[in-house]
């Protein structure tokens, strides 16, 4: 049972203002996913297919992170809740540091050349942040 008011517990409307955008997301996405794959059927680019797979996966993510919410003052739910939050956050920053990384690449490099590039440096990037945030949550 969620306990709301105690310190760090979410509250209907933070929760609302959390979920709607995720669901607008997802309905957005979904209403465009026929047109897009298509498209990414008829380009074949590993780019833009790995780009909207991993889309598909943190919105999803964010989606159950939205919903979930009453699990931060769950008992019993604290690592499930710290887990998902992890790779959520991951998620997020995984696509924001690969989109970084392809945008300032050179425009010479090829479509696999460009994506392993891309995803080796948002990798390093996710892991060093992954492994940062366990050593503050298991060593306080």
């Amino acid at each position: 049972m969620v306990q709301y008011g105690k310190r760090g517990c979410t509250r209907f409307w933070r929760d609302a203002a959390l979920v709607l955008p995720s669901v607008f997301f997802v309905l957005y996405l979904g209403f465009q996913a026929k047109r897009n794959l298509k498209k990414l059927s008829h380009r074949r680019s590993y780019v833009m297919i790995s780009y909207y797979a991993l889309v598909l996966f943190t919105v999803l993510l964010n989606l159950a992170w939205s919903f979930l919410q009453e699990w931060q003052c769950a008992p019993g739910k604290e690592i499930a809740w710290n887990l998902l939050s992890l790779f959520t956050q991951s998620g997020m920053l995984f696509l924001e540091i690969s989109l970084v990384a392809f945008l300032l690449q050179d425009s010479y490099a090829s479509g696999l050349e460009a994506l392993a590039r891309t995803f080796i440096v948002s990798g390093v990037f996710v892991a060093v942040d992954i492994l940062l945030q366990v050593i503050f949550v298991c060593f306080p």
